[in-house]
């Protein structure tokens, strides 16, 4: 599992709660706080999920699916907003792997590459999975693998797109949802 954490810090984050507790009282004040962090956590979601998907070379979808990318939105008890990837390495069948003949060519990284001597994705019996000889035998034979979505998630460009995002996000949507429950009494 990978962590990558943002937090807001400074004097105007200090006098900002204390402003909302005292005009809006405790329960208000920490409502606005954890709707302004489920907001702009949606949408750090939504862009992470996107630049990862583009930065592996899957789909969306199969990121989700394949990278167990969810995410925990921050409720009452806890005002943090997780996105968590748990699982392994990406069989190369899910790259669009084909057999040519030189190897298989495949396209994890978003990078058609071939793979010399590898064999496999036209053979049944082994699933269209990739494989390649261990030895100079016949046998044993090993399974290749693409990237690993929870490696992927905290570095480059989708380490990049949580920053900014988040950033840029996080004190105006907070600073909004203050201001919508003091409805407009203050500026």
């Amino acid at each position: 599992m990978s962590i990558v954490t943002y937090q807001w810090e400074g004097s105007g984050v200090v006098r900002l709660a204390a402003a909302a507790r005292n005009t809006l009282g405790p329960n208000k004040a920490r409502a606005a706080f954890r709707r302004g962090i489920n907001r702009t956590g949606d949408k750090t979601f939504t862009i992470v999920r996107r630049v990862v998907a583009k930065q592996v070379g899957l789909s969306q979808s199969k990121v989700t699916q394949k990278g167990g990318l969810r995410k925990i939105r921050a409720n009452y008890q806890a005002l943090e907003y997780l996105i968590i990837s748990r699982g392994r390495f990406i069989s190369l069948k899910e790259f669009k792997a084909r057999q040519v003949r030189r190897g298989v060519s495949a396209a994890p990284w978003g990078k058609r590459q071939v793979f010399k001597s590898a064999f496999g994705p036209q053979i049944n019996a082994l699933g269209g999975h990739v494989f390649h000889r261990t030895s100079a035998d016949r046998f044993p034979i090993a399974k290749m693998w693409g990237p690993a979505i929870p490696k992927e998630i905290v570095k480059d460009e989708s380490r990049k797109a949580f920053d900014e995002t988040a950033a840029r996000e996080l004190p105006p949507k907070i600073e909004h949802e203050i201001r919508r429950l003091m409805q407009g009494t203050a500026s």
